[in-house]
């Protein structure tokens, strides 16, 4: 009885706890409904924002870590963001913005960002802006048809995670490859004909993603995979390899080589393929 009493007190304790977390976890999806208590809003989704103004009212959220701009369609991601300190997690999905204001080097607290589709994207500008993030750690810039990453571009210093997945890359940028702290490389849905030689120079690299790439040698990629120190994860799918043919180009068991897309590896730290909504 007495261990009964004790988890019947526990249970409501526990039920205080996951109500607590959940509400923190709430994604706003307007901002009318996030002003209610801006001091609570720490993730917030706004799409197809025509009132450049009202953004202004993003300064009352103090506490905002997440924010995801979507199907924005001016010539410059909005300065009033630069003002939110508390940022760690920026998106900007399907919008129409060419340029990112330099005042976003105050987003000191910025930790991951991603560019998904955003078309008209000048990428020197993008680059300025995370070069000046200390604490970037993840960086997805994915489906932006004819991007050119020119080997000038400097990748930010400190990045665990890069996806330049769906660009219709024909060369992996050389930049990448000074990367020392990368640990998840997804390059997956591109055009690459060969990989760089300097991509074992990743010591600490341990999944990489070459899936759905039509024109990739594989039997020559494999003789560059198999020198990169701590791979342990190899996503291959979409690629109509078969692992009797794995099994003829490559002889160590010590990767683990994924070639059917229903083993897709989706942990927590990190999922190919964003979904947008």
């Amino acid at each position: 009885m007495t261990t009964l009493k004790a988890i019947i007190k526990i249970i409501p304790a526990f039920i205080v706890l996951t109500s607590t977390a959940q509400e923190q976890s709430k994604t706003f999806h307007s901002l009318s409904d996030a002003l209610i208590e801006p001091k609570k809003v720490e993730n917030l989704e706004l799409k197809s924002v025509r009132d450049l103004d009202s953004l202004e009212f993003l300064n009352e959220f103090t506490n905002l870590k997440t924010l995801s701009l979507i199907d924005f369609n001016f010539d410059s991601a909005p300065e009033v963001i630069s003002d939110i300190k508390s940022l760690e997690e920026l998106r900007f999905i399907q919008d129409d913005f060419y340029t990112i204001p330099e005042s976003y080097a105050n987003l000191i607290h910025l930790q991951k960002v991603e560019f998904i589709y955003d078309t008209h994207l000048n990428l020197q500008s993008a680059f300025n802006f995370l070069n000046n993030l200390p604490n970037l750690k993840e960086l997805r810039i994915e489906g932006l048809p004819g991007a050119s990453f020119t080997e000038d571009f400097v990748f930010p210093s400190h990045l665990k995670i890069l996806s330049l997945r769906n660009n219709h890359l024909n060369l992996l940028p050389l930049g990448i490859t000074k990367l020392k702290e990368l640990e998840i490389l997804d390059v997956g849905n591109n055009e690459f004909f060969e990989i760089p030689r300097q991509l074992t120079n990743l010591e600490k690299l341990q999944t990489l993603y070459l899936d759905q790439q039509p024109f990739l040698r594989f039997d020559v990629s494999f003789k560059t995979i198999s020198l990169i120190p701590s791979l342990r994860t190899l996503h291959l799918e979409g690629n109509h390899l078969t692992q009797k043919y794995i099994n003829e180009i490559y002889k160590d068991d010590l990767l683990n080589i994924l070639l059917d897309e229903k083993n897709l590896l989706r942990g927590k730290i990190y999922r190919p393929n964003i979904q947008l909504f």
